[in-house]
């Protein structure tokens, strides 16, 4: 892979992870719910550590990158209608929203590394896509505690 594709590849991925990171930013200016806050000003600061992470890897390209591969994806995100942003959202719906972002950023990654010929872009794509499912997965599990609580017979 030329340095010139590669370092497109790695600013293409960096401004997506400040896209969210502004996303969430706002998202938390914007909530009157306490809990509904602290999740976008968590995920914000999530979001620039992928944005630093990326940015290093962008100035060293002989690391290896590798993201933990997701074995158990239940789909939630995918089962789920993308909620609209609004002042009085609560922590599920927050949830819901930022997993169905991730969803959304992991899909287009897949469907780059399917379209790329080389073999070199189409692994740095699936990277890129796992990384996202990475995050996908984490909200879902954080969507389900807060969407379905159970009461286990306490």
């Amino acid at each position: 892979m030329d340095a010139d594709t590669f370092d497109k590849i790695m600013l293409d991925a960096i401004n997506e992870e400040i896209l969210a990171r502004d996303f969430y930013k706002g998202a938390a200016a914007r909530m009157k719910d306490a809990g509904t806050v602290a999740i976008f000003e968590k995920l914000a600061i999530e979001e620039e550590g992928h944005r630093r992470m990326l940015e290093q890897f962008r100035f060293n390209p002989k690391a290896q990158v590798e993201f933990r591969k997701i074995e158990d994806d239940y789909q939630i995100a995918e089962a789920e209608a993308l909620p609209q942003l609004s002042f009085e959202m609560k922590p599920a719906d927050a949830f819901r929203l930022a997993m169905k972002k991730e969803q959304q950023a992991m899909q287009t990654y897949a469907a780059i590394a399917e379209r790329v010929a080389d073999p070199e872009f189409k692994k740095l794509y699936r990277e890129l896509a796992e990384m996202e499912k990475g995050h996908k997965t984490q909200l879902e599990d954080l969507y389900v505690n807060v969407a379905f609580p159970e009461d286990w017979g306490e």
